[in-house]
């Protein structure tokens, strides 16, 4: 599929709402634009397109858009549903605002889907790694690692009510680090587990920019894992908006 297709501007419609845990909103969504979205991109992200505002786009040639990343939980291309989840209750702006207020009906527009960031299902080990807002990404890209590979998950959430069940099959056992509840640290815990795999495991690291800094240094610094089986993005930055974020990544890449 070639660039322009892949970025092509769909509207679709809130077809159910599910209050998912207190940090997660589950949003379904349908309509005919969606009878060309590619299957098979369970974990990879769409942009759900806002103005300043929070209100959605309905428009593709609006050029005061604002754009966020929410990554697939599933796709049902029989009946055209798309499934992403939307983190609420941690910070305000456009795209978490809409979902606050949005009710069954409401038009959304996205793009996408965007790139895969992991991308090698041959291995024999691999290493996922997220926070809340990566746990699809976690799921989706699960369900195409092989069940005969070695596969430690490592998912951090803010309570233990945001602990969310995955479908991505019996070789996906998450370690779930409870942030208000757990006296190790995330970073503990990766090292806890990382620290007799095999080094040249395929890595996802889907976090908060330090603590993605700070995980990708000891994999890398402190553990000697192949840094170019590492594949990391930072969701999102404490304390900054997504497009100062997004500035800061060009400048300063994670």
């Amino acid at each position: 599929m070639n660039q322009i297709a892949k970025r092509k501007f769909r509207s679709t419609q809130v077809a159910s709402i599910e209050d998912l845990t207190p940090h997660l909103k589950r949003f379904v969504l349908s309509g005919n634009d969606l009878h060309d979205f590619p299957e098979g991109q369970d974990g990879v992200h769409v942009k759900a397109i806002f103005l300043a505002d929070g209100s959605p786009v309905t428009d593709h040639n609006k050029q005061d858009a604002i754009k966020r990343s929410y990554t697939i939980r599933e796709f049902d291309s029989l009946n055209k549903r798309l499934t992403l989840d939307f983190v609420v209750n941690r910070h305000q702006g456009p795209a978490t605002n809409w979902a606050q207020n949005a009710k069954v009906g409401d038009y959304l527009g996205i793009g996408g889907p965007g790139e895969r960031k992991l991308t090698n299902f041959t291995a024999n080990s691999y290493l996922l790694i997220g926070d809340i807002t990566a746990v699809n990404a976690v799921n989706g890209y699960a369900k195409f690692i092989p069940p005969e590979a070695a596969l430690t998950a490592i998912v951090t959430v803010p309570t233990a009510d945001d602990i969310i069940e995955m479908d991505a099959g019996d070789h996906l056992n998450v370690l779930w680090h409870v942030e208000d509840e757990d006296q190790e640290s995330l970073l503990d815990v990766v090292n806890k587990n990382a620290l007799n795999m095999a080094k040249n495991t395929q890595v996802f690291i889907g976090l908060e920019a330090r603590q993605l800094r700070e995980v990708k240094s000891l994999l890398l610094h402190d553990l000697n894992f192949d840094r170019l089986n590492m594949h990391a993005t930072g969701y999102w930055k404490k304390g900054m908006d997504a497009d100062r974020f997004g500035a800061d990544k060009k400048r300063n890449p994670l």
